[in-house]
């Protein structure tokens, strides 16, 4: 009788040994999971703000080069300061200088629901997918023409069955030495002009973009003035005003403001 009670005290005992560690398993693996979800976002976030400053010291020193007389040397050191890469063929007469700075998410592929779930909800957390681009052609030792622009990547609706696709949201300077470049913006004759661009839906618009001649006299600190903190902005989406106010104020101000309300407020 005793063995028997025994027995049956052992097989208890070690059912509930194997029920806490079983609990005990768990809770350590959601902490690993926690802690992963926690490293990683601190990760994206971090390198988001590290990115974001990069792109905002290129911007800041954009706004203090004379454009109308700058050279390769000039160009060089912001571009090397910008971690640049000239092209292959790079001398003082005649090079491209090619900058790209950008958030880790673009660089993740992403496809169907994944790219729809994380590009619609990993903004709510301030994580956000945005992309700069920057080139700068010298030609004949003077600057001939540059583009910089700056895009947030993000998911919309567009359509009443609820498929949402990829559509940029972002502003862009486009300068050249001769105004007759500009094949397709509305700059040719001018100096500077402002104006929106629009997606193949029409809406909402989704590029505010700044053409430039680079003459002597004309200033570039206001198509330069481009502030990028709400792309670290866990509450909401970039707005014009915030992401280029000088050049949303310069557009906004034309025909009195009429019918140039943001889509995106």
């Amino acid at each position: 009788m005793g063995s028997r009670l025994s027995e049956v005290i052992d097989i208890h005992s070690n059912g509930t040994d194997t029920r806490c560690r079983f609990r005990v398993a768990l809770r350590w693996a959601a902490r690993l999971v926690l802690i992963s979800i926690v490293g990683s976002w601190l990760f994206l976030y971090i390198d988001s703000v590290h990115q974001r400053r990069r792109a905002e010291s290129l911007f800041a020193d954009l706004r203090s080069l004379d454009f109308s007389t700058a050279g390769f040397a000039e160009v060089r050191d912001i571009m090397v300061r910008s971690e640049a890469r000239p092209g292959v063929t790079c001398n003082p007469q005649n090079c491209t200088f090619r900058l790209q700075i950008m958030s880790q998410l673009p660089r993740i592929p992403l496809l169907g629901r994944k790219a729809v779930f994380l590009y619609t909800t990993l903004p709510y957390i301030g994580l956000r997918s945005w992309i700069l681009y920057a080139q700068f052609d010298v030609r004949d030792g003077k600057l001939d023409k540059s583009e910089a622009s700056v895009w947030e990547y993000r998911m919309e609706r567009v359509d009443y069955n609820a498929y949402r696709q990829l559509i940029p949201l972002g502003y862009g300077v486009e300068t050249h030495r001769d105004a007759a470049n500009f094949e397709y913006r509305p700059c040719r004759g001018q100096e500077y002009q402002v104006s929106v661009s629009h997606g193949a839906f029409k809406i909402p618009s989704d590029g505010l973009g700044t053409c430039v001649v680079q003459s002597a006299g004309t200033s570039l600190k206001r198509a330069f003035d481009v502030h990028l903190s709400c792309l670290n902005n866990p509450l909401r989406n970039c707005r014009f005003n915030e992401l280029a106010p000088s050049a949303w104020a310069d557009y906004s101000a034309k025909d009195d403001g009429k019918g140039t309300r943001d889509p995106h407020r």
